[in-house]
């Protein structure tokens, strides 16, 4: 299955009676012409790991877990295959049911087995908002090229020819030689007015790419803009794009016109990743400055609950490291803690979740919101609040 919208959604639901199996693996190219990859052993010995804490606790359902991965070894196996599709990929097998759904895609996960009550997400989430769409702009004398960019897959959008129309050529020879008036026939090139006229029109041009750019940019959600070319008509868009609706124009010096797009997919990656905490850092700081002025914003566990619980987070930020545990009431609440007039609420039963981060992720994706682990430097302000905070609807 290849990442799509609602797959996340859907995975929320993915719950079984003896639990969830999540298998994560990532691959990079190198790794796939590996003859002896590491990432199948590393797999195997979480496995060996899980079983074994299995077996010193509950015996019924180390058996059931055994039971299952023998009966999807041969998945397993095409699973950890190197040279398969997707440089990252995740695998959620149902204990009881068998239920099987994975995912493909061409950002790596660090290698990971989990069993929970339901499948495990946080992963998945973080590639997802690292690999969130982008755009890339190919410029060059000649043209332009247009891709969108996700989860590490380029779609090119449209392509287009900078040519010049007659009016532009028929008088660039013209009038007879300073040097010789009176010898009728000797055509001057007047090179520098002719290429000034083409450097007029390529700019005009231009402006038309960027203004399709940037409708294109909000149709489709874009915060990033790759920019491929040289550089003057790279600074030249750069100008045009300007601030736009908090656009990010992304500067990559290689020439890749002549590129497909899964070799400028390849290229892109790195470029956009490396502004991926400089955003982290600015999603931080605003919503510690909307919290802490009173404004559309939360920090701190308890605030950011009361938030989830009322449907009001449009961004939910934690630190990546954070393990936390926490509640869950019988009416689908999330609290830090149960104490008080809570405690003794009439009718609502609470259920201790030692992964509460994961249930403040799902909360929030079921809610419509964007989710963000956030790297160690840009979650340093967040240490005294928790480690959480929300950008809020209202």
């Amino acid at each position: 299955m290849k990442l799509a919208d609602s797959l996340i959604n859907d995975l929320i639901d993915f719950t079984d009676e003896r639990g969830v199996l999540s298998f994560y693996v990532g691959h990079t190219p190198a790794q796939a012409a590996d003859p002896q990859p590491t990432q199948p052993i590393e797999i195997r010995n979480q496995v060996k790991a899980l079983k074994a804490r299995l077996a010193d606790g509950d015996r019924d359902l180390a058996a059931a877990v055994d039971k299952r991965l023998d009966a999807i070894d041969g998945e397993l196996e095409r699973f950890l295959d190197p040279k398969a599709h997707g440089q990252g990929r995740a695998l959620f097998v149902g204990v009881a049911s068998g239920r099987t759904a994975s995912v493909a895609l061409q950002i790596p996960f660090k290698e990971r087995v989990v069993l929970h009550d339901r499948a495990f997400l946080r992963p998945l989430v973080a590639a997802v908002d690292e690999g969130r769409p982008a755009g890339i702009l190919v410029v060059s004398r000649s043209g332009s090229r247009l891709l969108g960019w996700k989860v590490g897959e380029a779609e090119e959008l449209t392509s287009d020819a900078f040519e010049l129309g007659d009016a532009q050529t028929a008088d660039r020879k013209s009038g007879p030689s300073p040097a010789a008036p009176q010898i009728q026939g000797h055509g001057v090139d007047h090179k520098e007015m002719f290429e000034h006229r083409v450097d007029e029109n390529r700019n005009r041009w231009l402006r038309s790419q960027v203004e399709e750019v940037l409708g294109t940019a909000k149709e489709q959600g874009w915060d990033r803009l790759v920019v491929s070319g040289g550089a003057q008509l790279r600074d030249y868009v750069a100008n045009l794009v300007g601030d736009n609706d908090g656009l990010r124009v992304i500067h990559a010096e290689a020439d890749w016109e002549h590129l497909t797009p899964a070799a400028i997919s390849a290229n892109a990656w790195p470029i956009l990743r490396s502004v991926h905490e400089v955003r982290e850092h600015e999603l931080v700081d605003r919503a510690l400055d909307r919290a802490l002025s009173g404004n559309a914003g939360a920090v701190g566990l308890r605030n950011v609950c009361d938030a989830l619980n009322e449907g009001r987070v449009a961004h939910l930020l934690f630190d990546d490291r954070l393990q936390l545990t926490g509640f869950r009431s019988s009416e689908d609440t999330l609290h830090p803690e149960v104490g008080g007039q809570l405690a003794q609420s009439d009718g609502v039963e609470f259920t201790e979740e030692p992964l509460f981060v994961e249930r403040m992720i799902e909360k929030a994706v079921s809610t419509g919101a964007a989710v963000t682990p956030v790297a160690q430097s840009p979650a340093a302000p967040l240490g005294e609040h928790d480690g959480v905070a929300a950008l809020l609807r209202w």
